[in-house]
């Protein structure tokens, strides 16, 4: 997720997410990092196609790019 290109621009990578409120999972593609916050309980990231990055909980996040995850 944090690995960036030559260039230093972040790699795109896909994700699914589950979503607190309702537990629909989504599936993202192309996404990027924008950035980590300081605790370390979230990320932005910037979805393909928006200009501002959105907030997303690590612990939600279930597949990284067709690899399953658990935090």
């Amino acid at each position: 997720m944090e690995k960036k290109d030559k260039a230093g621009r972040a790699i795109p990578f896909t994700m699914v997410y589950v979503k607190k409120s309702t537990g629909e999972k989504k599936e993202y593609s192309n996404c990027r990092l924008s950035s980590i916050h300081i605790k370390g309980v979230t990320v932005n990231i910037l979805l393909d196609g928006d200009v501002e990055p959105q907030t997303f909980r690590k612990c939600l996040i279930t597949k990284f790019n067709g690899l399953s995850v658990y935090l």
